[in-house]
């Protein structure tokens, strides 16, 4: 279907929506700080955000099987893994910086797409990740250990949603799976990603890591839970119908504004200033994932 000017103007405005609302979302929970388990706000984001979707789901609601079933279970299992890592990150370094580095994302779906979608990449994308993880590697800086053991953190994030966005990409694409609604897929993401954390945090019990801690949340704790949930399904159905609108070469550098809002929100209320060496990285890891949308956009027109 073609697009007009007014789509991809209601598709840019809805990622942009998206794009301040995720970082609320990561705000919230970083607000509870090490007083709660990760795993839990993981739990709680995953919870709530079915229970918010199941009225509006449930007139069409089935239950996935077959080769769609399986997608959605390696789907969710890389949503699962990226946002306990980066929830933990959050905890211990600043919004912005845990998002400058989950932003290699693009890098690690461009490496990953020729071994499971089967897609090719030309020698202009190899040296555009390239060029990216040089980004990457200044904002880490692995030999001051400015962030250490830390910045394995969001690089799990990037590649936990990594594999979350190609089996996105694979279930959109199988005949069981292509006409699956927004809403019910991220209905699935949400209850499959809560089964996943619930067997993970039972199984990880007996290494005792702080993680995986199971406290009963206090009031307060509660009330932030379900705004973490509330913000989570809000920010992705804005994002997902952003892409019904505008092609994600358009979408691409919209995205970006994530990490402005990411750096304001870390300065208004947790006072943290990113550094000169992160906005450097920064800047490269963006311009190397702008440039690979572009070079999708011209391989895919021909």
């Amino acid at each position: 279907m073609s697009q007009t000017r007014s789509d991809q103007t209601r598709g840019i405005q809805l990622m942009l929506l998206g794009s301040i609302v995720l970082p609320l979302m990561d705000a919230a929970a970083k607000t509870m700080g090490e007083t709660i388990g990760a795993s839990t706000i993981v739990m709680a984001r995953f919870v709530f955000q079915s229970l918010i979707l199941l009225p509006f789901v449930w007139s069409s609601l089935y239950l996935p099987r077959g080769t769609e079933l399986l997608l959605h279970i390696k789907r969710s299992m890389g949503l699962s893994v990226g946002t306990l890592c980066f929830f933990t990150a959050i905890q211990v370094m600043p919004i912005a910086d845990a998002l400058a580095i989950f932003f290699v994302m693009p890098l690690i779906v461009t490496l990953l797409a020729p071994w499971i979608l089967g897609e090719t990449v030309g020698w202009r994308r190899i040296v555009a990740v390239a060029i990216g993880l040089i980004g990457a590697v200044i904002i880490i800086q692995p030999s001051q250990a400015v962030f250490g053991w830390r910045a394995i953190l969001p690089l799990g994030t990037a590649i936990g949603f990594s594999f979350y966005l190609i089996y996105t990409r694979k279930l959109a694409r199988t005949g069981d799976g292509g006409d699956v609604p927004a809403l019910t897929m991220q209905f699935w993401s949400g209850t499959i990603g809560a089964v996943i954390t619930a067997i993970a945090i039972i199984l990880l019990q007996p290494l005792e890591w702080p993680v995986f801690e199971v406290v009963w949340p206090e009031v307060w704790q509660w009330k932030r839970l379900v705004l973490v949930g509330l913000l989570a399904a809000i920010g992705h159905l804005v994002l997902t119908s952003a892409f019904k609108y505008a092609d994600a070469s358009i979408l691409a550098p919209f995205q970006y504004i994530e990490l402005v809002v990411a750096a304001i929100i870390g300065w208004w209320i947790f006072n943290d200033i990113p550094t000169l060496t992160t906005f450097i990285g920064t800047l490269i890891l963006v311009a190397s994932g702008l440039y690979i949308f572009y070079r999708e956009r011209v391989v895919e027109s021909g």
